[in-house]
């Protein structure tokens, strides 16, 4: 290089701003790399074994005529250390892709692909859908997914639930939202012979829940529907659901839909009967502050909930014995316990 070149990157061009960035930048590479080979299944094919590029691209089902945008999407995770090449194969390398590739960090690699493929691009896009009117909608979002990431919430629900079936042990219970399925085979396991009916608007989810229902032997002990909430009929007077959950999903509906799900919930439910929510609200870490960013881009336009609010719309719709706790220490995740609103109001 010219020393004259030189003098132009430094005081025309600034490039040691730049070369300061460096780590910031190698870093939203690995980012991208990791998770498109994650998602792509690249991660698992080379955690079994080293590949060619031509095992790669028949796994990959990548046809022989886009074989050379392959290699330059592998040559991007070997430029980032991700990937190795010896004798032709393609090995994981980096600590982010043998992390994310391991059977038991399924749920840690959900959570980085949540980030990644919705957190980034609701910061990245938001000043141009705020500009161009465009929202999210939950086709835009892959529902087993979501559904594997929430997982790393299943304790702090579990103790919701715990607390909800110490203080009065229900019969039958309606899941607003069945997950991985994962609560249902929690409850059926501590609490054999309760009935439970569960419900997702997505199918993809209702078919995740199905599979891990059948691989515990639990499948045929739960009614699970593709239903939308409120399209369930009230049950006859005198009878329904001793406990309706709703986990982490609160937010799916829009503020204007908030009073009447709640009131729908409390018709759905025995005398006595009982509502548990647990759900991020407003206030928490950035990953609460991009996921509530990303709700309210969404066509839903709310948001998450704040604590408040949702403590206050519980009382202004009637529910009684209302209490409330933080699950999630130094987090602003909370579970919402309430018992069936008087029926006069």
């Amino acid at each position: 290089m010219k020393l004259a070149t030189l003098k132009k990157l430094v005081f025309e061009k600034n490039v040691l701003s730049f070369l300061r960035l460096g780590g910031e930048t190698q870093s939203l590479y690995r980012s991208a790399f990791a998770s498109a080979a994650d998602a792509s299944g690249l991660l698992t094919l080379l955690q079994e074994s080293p590949r060619d590029s031509h095992s790669i691209a028949q796994a990959l089902r990548i046809g022989p005529e886009r074989h050379n945008a392959l290699l330059a999407w592998l040559d991007c995770g070997l430029g980032v250390g991700e990937l190795a090449l010896r004798g032709g194969r393609y090995h994981l390398k980096g600590k982010l892709s043998r992390l994310l590739a391991r059977p038991r960090n399924d749920v840690t690699a959900a959570m980085f692909a949540e980030v990644t493929r919705y957190h980034f691009d609701a910061i990245l896009g938001a000043p141009a859908r705020l500009r161009g009117g465009r929202t999210y909608t939950l086709d835009d979002q892959d529902g087993a997914l979501i559904a594997r990431s929430s997982r790393i919430l299943e304790p702090f629900v579990e103790e919701a639930i715990d607390w909800a079936f110490t203080q009065q042990r229900p019969r039958s219970v309606l899941e607003v939202g069945c997950g991985a399925g994962h609560y249902l085979s929690y409850m059926l396991k501590r609490w054999p012979g309760v009935q439970l009916t569960a419900i997702d608007m997505q199918a993809d989810v209702v078919d995740s829940a199905r599979a891990h229902l059948n691989a515990a032997g639990l499948k045929d002990q739960v009614d699970l529907q593709q239903a939308q909430l409120f399209d369930l009929p009230p049950p006859p007077p005198g009878q329904g659901y001793e406990l309706i959950t709703l986990h982490n999903n609160f937010y799916y509906f829009k503020s204007s839909e908030r009073q009447a799900l709640l009131e729908h919930v409390g018709r759905l439910l025995a005398p006595d009967g009982r509502v548990l929510i647990t759900s991020s609200c407003q206030g928490g870490s950035p990953a609460v502050a991009a996921l509530h960013l990303w709700w309210t881009l969404s066509d839903i336009n709310a948001g998450l909930p704040e604590r408040a609010q949702l403590l206050t719309l519980l009382q202004d719709t009637g529910w009684r014995d209302i209490a409330h706790r933080q699950l999630l220490p130094g987090e602003s995740y909370y579970g919402f316990l309430a018992r069936r609103p008087n029926p006069t109001l």
